[in-house]
């Protein structure tokens, strides 16, 4: 991959974040940047040979690596970490009585996903079930948004 191939990915990538984020209401500042840093934050790397990481350190050590040659990859890591500190932030300031705090928690971030990419929503979902073995946690995960 040539540099300037390399700077084209890394700008499309600067650019959805931004475009995204801003349709979903992430701050700037709570999406993964391109400059190694410490404390667990997430950043990207944009290979000599294509590969996209994203990485994340804590204390000096990798705590995070996935791997991919897909730009759209990245953008779901990306918002799958973004919209579920988001969705976080907003279960906590709104319990819905008799549900548990993971289900508001999940509702809530499938929901920015699929204002996002439907997709997203939709592979967000699926990783979140295959991530169970227990049947319980399982029949928890709440269906999609309505159209999807």
């Amino acid at each position: 991959m040539t540099d300037d191939e390399r700077a084209a990915t890394r700008g499309y990538l600067e650019d959805e974040m931004a475009r995204l984020g801003r349709l979903a209401g992430i701050a700037p500042g709570r999406l993964p940047g391109f400059t190694p840093c410490d404390g667990a934050y997430p950043f990207v790397e944009v290979g000599a040979d294509g590969e996209l990481r994203y990485l994340a350190y804590e204390r000096g050590r990798k705590v995070l690596e996935r791997v991919t040659h897909d730009p759209e990859d990245v953008l779901y890591w990306a918002f799958q970490d973004a919209t579920f500190e988001a969705a976080a932030v907003w279960a906590r300031s709104r319990p819905q009585d008799g549900e548990p705090f993971r289900v508001t928690l999940w509702r809530r971030q499938f929901a920015l996903l699929h204002t996002l990419r439907p997709a997203w929503a939709h592979r967000r979902r699926a990783d979140l079930i295959a991530s169970f073995r227990d049947p319980d946690d399982i029949r928890l995960v709440p269906g999609l948004p309505p159209g999807t």
